[in-house]
């Protein structure tokens, strides 16, 4: 069966279901976990990635300073042409009106063999560098684990805001219906219905305003995630048993020493200061005197080293002598005139191969005063790493001590929140009663109910600060925040 189109019914259908599927997909939630919304956040993470990029570079540094200790080798070539007055490279004498190209290859190697230790104290250095900057890796994860945490309770916490304020606002729908059946029948004055509906309407103005805060708490989680905001993508939300959380029986001081030795802060600085006594030690290394081994190959090539081939001619000619009584003597001989070519290039290596081993020491006595200042440098910049990890250290007691503090305060917070809760919610809960019988009046019933929503409100936002100081305390106590 077709429509009148010409579309076949079965087709249409086949149609119809595909965009269905389509649409039910691209509508389904998406949701995550804390530790996939830390993981995500750490991956994404600029900081992360810097910390990332400057421990690459120190590797980078490692492995120059292990490479060093090899020797140096250069290879050199020159091809020169020259013309008029030069050197002859044959006779090494100086002539005039030459014409002849020369080649000159060699190569060369130089290694430190000593100079105080530089080099291996170097190396040392370098390997502590990147031990540090892997603390300072895991230092910005902590950050970013405590920060989104922290977002992410946000979120929970608006979330069950949003939720009670929906069902206050419902409530208070019921009410309205009831008096207007009242009204209806005569049996309620128009007053008191009026409040009831501006009463909703302030309720639905508190719904409006704890959306607009709990979308603003997704986007800043987002934005700790940098990820693309998306209504899709919710967050998990975990079962919180608030009478779970005990009491923390240790002081600040006790977490302090146990969290001490983890602390990637402090073993960056402590780290650092290591460093800083590899440094001195490199820079006392210039006053050491430095041995070199020197090492060279070289050879030579000229157009005016010739070599004879073949005879071209025989010349006579004579030659006077004397004999033993000084008597002259003539002597009739044949000399050769032979025809030359230039020696050829292997010959010539051959040759002219020379080969050089030598050994060279230096002893520092005046170099403008640079070595003393690097190692007064290098000694203040030891004493400002003992400063540093100092600093960390305090930094450290300050936070596991606000930290404890912070907790201890929630705690007092939610148990006043929580008997403040329970006695409006109570006062409520019979105010409701009365008003529906008519015992109590609407301005009343309203305050009570504005007394109980406020509670409601304090006791939600007390119970998920007592959540994450619990959590902060857990994490320097070595707990997982997952």
């Amino acid at each position: 069966m077709k429509t009148k189109f010409g579309i076949s019914i079965q087709y249409l259908a086949l149609v119809v279901m595909i965009l269905f599927f389509l649409t039910q997909k691209s509508s389904a939630q998406k949701y995550l976990s804390l530790q996939e919304c830390v993981d995500v956040a750490i991956k994404n993470n600029i900081s992360v990635k810097q910390r990332e990029a400057g421990k690459e570079s120190v590797k980078a540094d490692l492995l120059q300073s292990k490479m060093s200790v090899l020797p140096n080798i250069n290879g050199q070539a020159t091809n020169n042409f020259n013309t008029g007055f030069a050197i002859n490279p044959a006779t090494n004498t100086a002539e005039q009106n030459l014409t002849f190209r020369n080649n000159t290859m060699g190569i060369s190697a130089n290694m430190i063999l000593f100079n105080g230790f530089q080099q291996s104290n170097n190396i040392r250095l370098q390997q502590s560098n990147i031990k540090a900057s892997e603390q300072d890796v895991e230092s910005t994860k902590n950050t970013i684990r405590l920060t989104v945490a922290n977002a992410y309770l946000q979120v929970l916490m608006n979330t069950e805001l949003d939720e009670r304020n929906h069902l206050q606002a419902g409530f208070t729908r019921e009410q309205i219906v009831k008096q207007q059946k009242l009204y209806d029948l005569g049996a309620a004055n128009k007053v008191k219905l009026l409040q009831l509906k501006a009463q909703v309407a302030n309720e639905e103005l508190v719904i409006v305003t704890g959306k607009n805060a709990l979308e603003q708490s997704y986007l800043t989680l987002w934005q700790l995630m940098n990820i693309e905001p998306d209504t899709s993508v919710r967050i998990i939300k975990p079962e919180i048993d608030i009478n779970k959380i005990e009491n923390e029986p240790r002081t600040s001081t006790e977490i302090y020493n146990d969290y001490l030795g983890q602390s990637p802060e402090v073993k960056a600085a402590q780290q650092r200061v290591r460093s800083a006594e590899l440094t001195k030690y490199v820079s006392t290394g210039g006053r050491s005197p430095r041995i070199t081994m020197n090492a060279s190959l070289s050879s030579l090539y000229s157009t005016q080293s010739q070599q004879p081939t073949s005879i071209s001619s025989l010349n006579n000619y004579t030659k006077g002598y004397v004999d033993k009584n000084n008597n002259p003597l003539d002597i009739n001989a044949v000399m050769p005139t032979y025809n030359y070519e230039v020696t050829p290039f292997s010959t010539q290596f051959d040759r002219n191969l020379g080969k050089a081993l030598g050994f060279t020491m230096s002893v520092p006595i005046f170099n403008a005063w640079q070595v003393n200042t690097n190692i007064q440098k290098s000694k203040i910049n030891e004493y400002s790493a003992h400063l540093t990890e100092k600093q960390a250290q305090n930094d450290l007691y300050k936070n596991i001590s606000q930290a404890h503090q912070d907790f201890r305060a929630a705690q007092k917070k939610y148990e006043a929140t929580q008997n403040s809760f329970d006695a409006n919610k109570e006062s409520y809960q019979l105010s409701e009663s009365q008003f529906t019988l008519g015992a109590i009046n609407t301005t009343d019933y309203l305050n009570i109910k504005n007394e109980y929503l406020k509670a409601q409100s304090s006791y939600v936002q007390a119970k998920y600060e007592l959540v994450f100081r619990r959590k902060v305390l857990d994490f320097y106590l070595g707990k997982s925040l997952y």
